[in-house]
């Protein structure tokens, strides 16, 4: 738990950091001043400063933010009729501007009542205190921090409209730029897969093939049907996915040998597999967490007798019905009664609404699949790894458009999917430890498929992200106008108060299903 922990706060950390990192790259190569970097949010852990940037760590660890000067619209910090404490350099010129009255280390400073001041000096013009001169990067001294002041050249709103889209589409870049390396990566190391031999490659623990096929087996026909090569052996066996027992004829080793392999049925609708030693009996095996058939009490054992009333003999029988169910139409109140054997006695279990088979088709999972845990071999193609990298890269931000599409979705695909179903940290969490419980490559899959999701996201036309501020940035292009400041200003912070909320509301949801509340 605790390795777990680390391993996703560093994760999401990491991720976070390179978004942040394009924004800061694109706005310091514009000119923009920067004030601080920030990893987190809320209370202040550490902090240092290099150069004009103060570096920060902060409390909660989710999010981040680079402040950029003139981003946000705020009243004159100095203003006729103030009185202000000023620090000069040998040329009196004015370095520092003290507006904490009382702070002990500038008891010395020279106190004025400000009777005129430009501290912006738009056009390069000078920037003044009174008679004195202002240096163009003196510091304002609060209470608690040192803050640059920043004049118009510096500032966000000063760029052109293609820096600042820069500045502003330099996060999500690189949230893509990370993800495809990763993907990349994976691809290289894995290399891709010779559809073009039916030589197996690999032969998983914990299946049915384990113990019967071999690494290296070639096969050579499937059920009497010859096969040449990788294609042909997946078109056969999706063609039997009903038979529960299945001969494949391979080469081994200059020999012909005939092995006989059960598959294992997986019933994604619901969420329960075949048990692999169970043959032609209806017994379900592991039932993993999180499920449907999980949430209905299904345990491993538990052997189907009825599904909605209809007597079941056999895992064709299982086949047909589920197949029919997942193809009804959505009704919210449609609801699945199994009866199963359970220790010897009869116990009816009922799973609320199943996945549609729109839904799965969405997701790109099979209403029903077939596994015997065989995979074809891997060889390095430096070409395909990196169409495999651009192409895993597209998969993972389409998957995203979907998901959102199907919140809105009451009726097809999406019907019962709403926001409650959407993951936050806690469910972040958990599936960074399941990805981290199940190999480094898929671990860093799961890495690459988060960091393409804060990229997508990010760009949403939605006011508070960035893709809300790039629609703004669009008006300007278009109107050759810049929109009101304050009213954009306005719309990004009730954007960002509605997000918190959502925000708080999924994270509520993703505890209560850590525990088992719903």
């Amino acid at each position: 738990m605790i390795i777990s922990i680390i391993v996703f706060l560093v994760s999401l950390s990491a991720v976070i950091m390179i978004h942040e990192l394009g924004h800061f790259i694109m706005a310091k190569r514009a000119g923009i001043l920067c004030h601080e970097f920030s990893l987190g949010m809320g209370p202040l852990l550490w902090s240092t400063k290099r150069g004009e940037t103060v570096y920060s760590l902060r409390a909660i660890p989710i999010g981040g933010y680079v402040m950029m000067a003139g981003e946000e619209i705020s009243d004159e910090v100095v203003k006729v009729g103030n009185k202000v404490g000023l620090i000069f350099n040998e040329y009196n010129e004015v370095v520092k501007i003290i507006l904490d009255q009382n702070h002990k280390l500038y008891q010395d400073s020279e106190v004025v009542t400000v009777s005129q001041v430009d501290l912006k000096g738009e056009g390069m013009n000078p920037l003044y205190i009174n008679e004195y001169s202002v240096k163009r990067d003196a510091m304002f001294v609060m209470k608690n921090q040192e803050l640059q002041i920043a004049p118009y050249e510096r500032g966000f709103d000063s760029k052109t409209i293609w820096q600042r889209f820069l500045a502003i589409f330099g996060g999500p870049f690189m949230n893509f730029l990370l993800a495809l390396v990763v993907f990349l990566g994976i691809s290289f190391i894995t290399g891709v897969p010779e559809m073009d031999s039916a030589e197996l490659g690999s032969v998983a623990e914990g299946y049915p093939a384990y113990g019967n096929l071999q690494e290296g087996d070639v096969i050579v026909s499937i059920e009497g049907e010859s096969v040449e090569n990788w294609n042909d052996v997946s078109n056969v066996l999706n063609d039997r996915l009903e038979d529960r027992n299945i001969t494949f004829t391979v080469l081994r080793d200059g020999s012909t040998i005939t092995e006989q392999v059960t598959p294992i049925l997986y019933f994604y609708s619901v969420g329960f597999h075949s048990d692999e030693n169970a043959g032609v009996l209806t017994i379900i095996g592991d039932v993993p967490a999180d499920t449907k058939a999980d949430a209905a009490g299904f345990q491993k054992g538990d052997k189907i007798l009825t599904i909605d009333g209809e007597t079941v003999i056999s895992w064709t029988n299982v086949v047909d019905i589920m197949s029919r169910i997942s193809n009804e139409a959505y009704d919210e109140n449609r609801t699945v009664d199994f009866e199963m054997e359970r220790d010897g006695t009869v116990v009816t279990l009922t799973v609320d609404q199943p996945f549609s088979g729109a839904f799965l088709e969405s997701q790109g999972v099979e209403v029903i699949d077939s596994y015997i845990g065989i995979g074809p071999v891997y060889g390095f193609d430096f070409i395909a790894s990196i169409q495999n990298g651009f192409l895993e890269l597209k998969a993972s931000a389409l998957l995203i458009f979907t998901t959102i599409q199907l919140l809105f979705d009451s009726s097809g695909a999406g019907a019962g999917i709403g926001v409650g179903s959407l993951a936050g940290p806690v469910g972040i969490f958990e599936i960074t430890a399941r990805a981290l419980e199940q190999g480094l490559l898929t671990f860093f899959s799961w890495i690459g498929l988060l960091s393409v999701n804060l990229g997508v996201i990010n760009l949403l036309p939605i006011t508070a992200l960035d893709g809300g501020r790039l629609v703004f940035l669009g008006y300007e292009a278009v109107t050759r106008r810049k929109p009101n400041k304050r009213i954009e200003n306005t719309l990004h912070y009730v954007m960002y108060l509605a997000l918190m909320g959502l925000f708080v509301y999924i994270t509520f949801n993703d505890i209560l299903r850590l525990f088992n509340i719903r």
